[in-house]
């Protein structure tokens, strides 16, 4: 069953409104229609996205606390999905109602904390697509962070491993602790830190971009992310207004962050920007969904839509584009 199945999909219009769009990385975005009517194109001026819908569960025999997912470019309609518990060294495959379709090791990978998954270029040849596993968790203040680059593997017959390379990277200002991975498209890992924050003051700190070699190396400070304060944000007086994920959609401009309580995304009003760049980009609310302690954000690629999923409880929401 792909998502077509669960909430059929329609391609998404280009727009100039305020806000945009991968999984980290996933060019295309996909469109959820709740008609069974042949798809057609949607009006995608605000609000261009509908209410969230609960399509499914993630399993603990699947993953065990999911903390990243992004959705294939090689087979659309299937997702990766991780765990950040120690030791991990596969990904699993996903519809996305959260079936389980395979579980994929990448040999070489021996995570600390894994927290975040994207598809995008690898690098070398634009032409072709990467999985890469962000190893970026840190709440120990470890001196260097791990990226899992492996080739995207054929998942219509998906094998029982992959061999991935492990890129080293060290931050310029000291060990930083993130749960948000993007990929540009020379293959370069954009990591948007977790910000730190004071239970006794109850202040969230800055919130930071850094971009990389694509080969491993030192993780430069580009700035920092301006996430505005939540509407109603509940768990973000409790353990800070930060970022738990990113997806970009290359191709349309759109970034997505995904916070504890909100779903932030960042549209680019030139085509062709920098992805670096986005946090310059107009921004807009979108629908956060109704998962508990969400981990997660992912669009859909050839169309108009996204999903994020709880960590507590597995749940899956997927958001669609109005027609």
């Amino acid at each position: 069953m792909t998502l077509a199945a669960v909430l059929p999909l329609v391609a998404c219009s280009d727009s100039t409104e305020t806000g945009s769009p991968s999984g980290g990385g996933t060019p295309g975005a996909t469109s959820a229609n709740p008609s069974p009517e042949e798809p057609r194109q949607p009006d995608c001026d605000s609000p261009c996205y509908g209410e969230a819908e609960n399509v499914g569960t993630l399993g603990d025999d699947t993953v065990v606390e999911v903390s990243g997912m992004a959705g294939s470019v090689r087979t659309p309609g299937l997702y990766y999905v991780v765990g950040d518990e120690p030791g991990t060294s596969e990904v699993a495959v996903v519809r996305a109602d959260g079936t389980l379709v395979a579980a994929i090791e990448l040999a070489g990978m021996d995570t600390e904390n894994a927290e975040a998954l994207a598809v995008g270029p690898c690098g070398d040849d634009p032409d072709t697509s990467c999985l890469y596993v962000g190893d970026i968790g840190d709440h120990v203040g470890r001196d260097h962070v791990v990226v899992y680059r492996a080739p995207e593997p054929d998942l219509d017959d998906p094998p029982g491993s992959v061999d991935a390379d492990a890129l080293e990277y060290r931050y310029e200002d000291g060990p930083t602790d993130a749960e948000a991975l993007l990929v540009d498209p020379d293959g370069r890992p954009l990591i948007v830190s977790k910000a730190p924050f004071d239970e006794d003051t109850g202040e969230t700190g800055s919130t930071r971009l850094y971009r990389g070699p694509a080969d491993g190396g030192e993780l430069a400070l580009l700035g920092e992310v301006a996430v505005p304060e939540p509407e109603n944000g509940f768990l973000a007086g409790l353990v800070g207004n930060v970022v738990t994920d990113a997806s970009a959609d290359l191709a349309a401009g759109r970034v997505l962050l995904r916070t504890y309580d909100e779903v932030l995304e960042y549209r680019s009003p030139d085509p062709g920007a920098d992805v670096a760049t986005f946090p310059d980009w107009p921004s807009r609310r979108v629908p956060p969904g109704n998962v508990l302690q969400a981990e997660t954000v992912a669009y859909v690629v050839g169309g108009c839509g996204y999903l994020t999923t709880s960590e507590l409880t597995g749940s899956v929401d997927a958001v669609g584009c109005t027609d």
